[in-house]
């Protein structure tokens, strides 16, 4: 088996608690070393690490995202959905460089829920890949192909359609980080399946 891995799990005001709770909580469970990392709005002060999520829970993030942050410290960056958290990375530069200095090296990059349209799609992560997101905002996706699915794989991009999906897609992320087996081990554990 390989040996552990390192994930960022970013997550800003507006992020979606399902979804965000799910990827940590599985690639905890994979025994993965999970940080999770706040997205600073433009004008906030960077330190504060608590963060509001969309339907009001709070959560305190272990670190804040700035530009002294290494893309090479993380085996894998995932973005939950949630349409404020989703514009808030897609409105760091810092954010957005962190992430196309990670996925152009080939590392792994999740997303799910509003985050493929919201911040994949326009700054050019999906050009001529395969992609998801949710539902209603497939529209935003230049290629809609797969938009349906509830989790889509395109090389080192994992993509899910929301909160629905969010253990399917933590799964994915744990068979690219680990393999099949380590994911159906951490997916029976949960009382669940992964084909």
């Amino acid at each position: 088996m390989k040996a552990s891995r390192r994930v960022l799990v970013a997550i800003a005001n507006g992020s979606e608690e399902i979804e965000a709770m799910s990827i940590i909580g599985t690639l905890v469970r994979a025994e993965a070393q999970v940080k999770v990392g706040k997205v600073y709005e433009e004008g906030e002060e960077q330190g504060n690490l608590k963060v509001l999520l969309s339907r009001g829970v709070k959560l305190i993030a272990d670190l804040g995202i700035t530009d002294e942050t290494q893309d090479d410290d993380y085996d894998a960056i995932v973005l939950p959905g949630g349409i404020g958290g989703a514009q808030n990375f897609h409105d760091s530069d810092i954010f957005v460089s962190l992430i196309r200095s990670h996925f152009e090296k080939g590392k792994l990059l999740g997303a799910i829920c509003a985050s493929p349209a919201f911040v994949l799609e326009p700054h050019g992560f999906l050009e001529g890949r395969d992609a998801t997101c949710y539902p209603a905002l497939s529209e935003k996706l230049s290629n809609r192909s797969k938009a349906e699915q509830r989790v889509v794989i395109s090389d080192n991009l994992i993509t899910g359609n929301g909160p629905g999906s969010a253990i399917d897609f933590s799964l994915a992320l744990v068979e690219h980080l680990y393999d099949k087996e380590k994911a159906q081990e951490v997916a029976l554990s949960m009382a669940t399946t992964y084909d």
